[in-house]
């Protein structure tokens, strides 16, 4: 495969950057999201953050320091990080309602505000999950990873959402990878084979990102690009149990914010405007 730094394509119209933090619950991560939100205010970005629920019971501040600060607020699960049970694909629906509940009302709790959108936890998500976040009065979701399948070197590993529409869409309720008539806005995270997200721009660099971001505009008006506060602190002063991926105990630091903004200036430079997930809603005519 050849990566091209060609720019994004000049004449797509209503160009977003959606910038988003999956809050994972790896005790001590807190401070990379302190790093990461003054990062978000140097370049004015328009985030969302979705918080697990314990990461937010147990990180308060940082919740309340997000709303304060203009972020939009989601959820991400109940104990992803430290539980790798945590799985919406395969959960009953006793289950996924617990999960779904107990990080709603965590992050209500903490903020004030009422959550409305959800990313799963590895993107691992099925019609079960949808049908809980309506009952819950959810309106938005970032889970489903059109594009992408890490052929089993990540955390992609089930093909049924590959074919799904890369634009914003309103999945089928027996087939998210259909368009429907539900009322849940989905918002994919971006990937042509490549995930737009930290990770791979830690693993595989700038140029591999350039290549993607590309592609995904020629399908989508949006780049939803996606990072995790573990990313920004050193492994040593986080809880990261073993049996996670060596990329989320290696190459862990304050330094990725620097290659981070190489990211997001290439991205701005070629037209994109910051937006959050409700916003960016709103421009496509699902807010």
């Amino acid at each position: 495969m050849s990566w091209s730094s060609a720019t994004v394509s000049e004449t797509l119209p209503g160009r977003r950057f959606l910038f988003s933090l999956d809050a994972d619950w790896f005790p001590g991560s807190h401070t990379g999201l302190s790093r990461v939100y003054e990062f978000c205010e140097r370049y004015k970005l328009r985030t969302t953050v979705f918080f697990t629920g314990r990461f937010a019971e147990t990180y308060p501040e940082l919740v309340r320091e997000a709303a304060i600060r203009g972020y939009d607020l989601g959820t991400h699960g109940w104990e992803h990080g430290l539980d790798r049970e945590e799985d919406f694909r395969r959960g009953s629906y006793e289950q996924q309602r617990r999960w779904i509940d107990l990080s709603t009302e965590a992050v209500e709790k903490a903020s004030g505000v009422t959550p409305v959108a959800f990313r799963a936890p590895n993107l691992s998500i099925g019609e079960m999950t949808f049908r809980v976040l309506e009952e819950r009065g959810y309106r938005f979701d970032s889970s489903i990873p059109a594009r992408r399948f890490d052929c089993g070197y990540g955390q992609v590993s089930h093909p049924r959402h590959f074919f799904a529409p890369l634009r914003p869409y309103h999945p089928a309720a027996d087939d998210l990878a259909s368009e429907g008539g539900g009322r849940i806005l989905e918002i994919p995270p971006s990937a042509f084979w490549i995930p737009l997200n930290m990770s791979a721009l830690r693993v595989l660099g700038l140029a591999a990102l350039k290549w993607a971001a590309n592609r995904i505009a020629q399908r989508s008006p949006l780049l939803v690009f996606y990072a995790h506060p573990v990313e920004f602190e050193y492994p040593e002063k986080q809880t990261i149990p073993s049996g996670q991926p060596a990329r989320y105990r290696n190459g862990l630091g304050p330094h990725n914010l620097d290659l981070l903004a190489e990211f997001v200036e290439y991205v701005l430079r070629r037209g994109y405007v910051s937006e959050s997930l409700a916003g960016a809603a709103k421009s496509v005519g699902g807010g």
